[in-house]
């Protein structure tokens, strides 16, 4: 069994996998969701082939706290979550194409079918607020949770997500990594808004190793 660990630090055992951590390099939800299949190495790894693995993933990207994740372990059947996992993958490549086509040709370029899309998987989200006693039990505060009644509305934070993405971001500041083999997205946040390559540890060093390679081919030649 292998443990993901979540953004407070702590760590839970979901799901079994053979696989290395998600890598968290997007800088937006809906682009980690992106990279939720991804090549960083060369070979393509998925990260969502199991409902487990599908709710594994949405606790480690904060799309669903760790007490969500039980309830919905004992509310819905293996079987609806593999049903969700199989609906995220069909998500996330729609979402792929549709991305790709508003860096070419604009926000212009998606079809009122491509806004539908999005809009029907939102209107599932159940959100409601709730007042709980703060960590140190002096007060009070009010926060929003969500009712998880069908299988399909976990699906709404993801939709939620893309369209954000769409709406209140500069899109220009949404980047394929450069190295020709990674498939990775990630959002520009950068100062000089230079940033090329998914990791410059990884992708960054390739490319500069591939350029002196090639800069040596030149000079032997």
């Amino acid at each position: 069994m292998s443990k993901s660990t979540f953004p407070n630090g702590t760590t839970a055992t979901l799901s079994s996998s053979d696989r290395p951590p998600p890598i968290w390099i997007g800088d937006h939800i809906a682009l980690h969701f992106l990279n939720s299949v991804a090549a960083p190495r060369g070979t393509q790894i998925e990260w969502i082939k199991t409902g487990q693995d599908f709710l594994t993933w949405m606790v480690a990207a904060q799309s669903l706290d760790l007490s969500e994740a039980k309830h919905l372990l004992s509310q819905f059947s293996a079987r609806d979550f593999d049903q969700m996992a199989i609906d995220a993958i069909a998500l996330r490549e729609w979402f792929r194409g549709a991305l790709t086509r508003v860096k070419i040709s604009g926000v212009a370029s998606l079809s009122s079918a491509d806004i539908e899309c999005l809009n029907k998987i939102m209107t599932h989200d159940a959100v409601y607020r709730h007042i709980e006693s703060d960590a140190k039990g002096k007060g009070l505060r009010l926060i929003t949770k969500r009712a998880w009644r069908t299988p399909g509305q976990v699906l709404a934070p993801l939709a939620i997500a893309m369209a954000d993405l769409l709406c209140n971001f500069d899109l220009n500041l949404v980047r394929n990594c450069e190295n020709p083999p990674c498939t990775m997205w990630f959002y520009d946040r950068t100062k000089g808004h230079r940033r090329r390559w998914c990791s410059q540890a990884v992708c960054g060093n390739r490319a500069k190793v591939a350029a002196f390679r090639d800069r040596q081919k030149q000079k032997n030649k």
